[in-house]
């Protein structure tokens, strides 16, 4: 389990406690661990020219900190991208799309809600017995 303390929320983040936060949550959240990966990426690529450049030894200890973090903000968002993609589909989900579909198609629009309204006040008189 690793944690995130996160700026755009205000607090500290469990990755366990990612699917309970709301999609706004989510959104801004994972906003700011993309700027977090592109600014510690260009900081590494920069350090490291810079370090060639002028013949200095690497800051190990800032390079593995700074990994660290790169390691832990990516973990986060591609937990976050699973949880925004939806589902796939049941068959019994798809069939009913296409059932829907293709009875709007056959009947139009009007029909259709009607037949709808009928089965849901059937439905609903089932359930009261």
């Amino acid at each position: 389990m690793a944690i995130y303390n996160s700026t755009s929320l205000d607090r500290p983040v469990l990755t366990t406690e990612l699917p309970s936060l709301t999609i706004n949550e989510l959104q801004v959240f994972y906003q700011e661990l993309i700027e977090c990966i592109n600014e510690i990426a260009t900081q590494l690529e920069e350090v490291s020219a810079f370090e060639k450049k002028h013949g200095h030894a690497p800051d190990s200890a800032w390079e593995y900190r700074a990994k660290k973090k790169l390691r832990i903000s990516m973990q986060f968002a591609t937990k976050i991208e699973t949880i925004k993609k939806p589902l796939p589909k049941s068959y019994d989900q798809r069939y009913q799309d296409h059932f829907i579909r293709i009875l709007l198609e056959e009947l139009g629009p009007t029909a259709l809600k009607k037949i709808q309204s009928e089965a849901s006040t059937i439905a609903r008189s089932e359930s009261n017995e």
